[in-house]
């Protein structure tokens, strides 16, 4: 028997195999295309009813989107307000603190036999300094930033085993209190020696 007609034609294109998996990547139609298809296929009534659903629908989802979006930029302006409050903080605090060291500077240079200035072993950041020294036989002490270093160049700068940059054990409140003590002191001795500089109302200075 032949088997001529059985076999292929030389100009014959065999059927490609197509892998069972590539029904996985066929492109699926949009939202918009299904609704399209839809409208289509619907009766003219039910066409009418759901383009007023879908457009009942989209506004709703816009009114969302609006109000979502208010919200956001109420936080957004929350947010800067809050930062620049902050900012405005933080400029005021390091003001304070750089008029507190020029003020430092100002004691430790009448002072200057009593006062130094050494590494501070106990702010883990570096460049803090402890500032030492003894006003009316009583020590004071205070942390100095790494940024107002530079008003203690006057200050004679020693190692934190020196005698003279041993803590006492005060504390802030006992600190205050021995400068409170110490100026009550020096005013009494200015009154007393006729030193005071008191300032004098018109009326006191016309009749001294």
């Amino acid at each position: 028997m032949s088997t001529t007609a059985n076999r292929p034609r030389r100009n014959q294109e065999p059927e490609p195999v197509r892998p069972w998996f590539a029904r996985l990547f066929r492109r699926q139609p949009t939202i918009a295309q299904l609704a399209r298809a839809a409208l289509t296929d619907a009766q003219p009534d039910e066409a009418m009813l759901a383009g007023m659903r879908q457009a009942d629908a989209l506004r709703a989802a816009q009114e969302d989107a609006a109000r979502w979006q208010r919200h956001a930029d109420s936080y957004a302006k929350d947010l800067r307000e809050t930062t620049d409050a902050l900012a405005d903080r933080t400029r005021e605090r390091d003001g304070a603190y750089e008029e507190r060291a020029q003020l430092l500077a100002w004691l430790a240079a009448l002072h200057p036999s009593t006062t130094v200035i050494t590494q501070s072993p106990d702010v883990d950041e570096d460049g803090w300094q402890l500032l030492y020294l003894v006003a009316g036989g009583w020590q004071m002490s205070w942390h100095i930033h790494p940024r107002d270093a530079q008003y203690f160049r006057h200050v004679t700068v020693v190692d934190v085993t020196d005698v003279r940059a041993q803590w006492d054990g005060h504390g802030t409140a006992q600190k205050y209190e021995r400068i409170r003590n110490h100026t009550r002191l020096l005013a009494l001795a200015a009154i007393g020696d006729g030193s005071s500089t008191a300032v004098m109302t018109g009326q006191e200075a016309h009749s001294a």
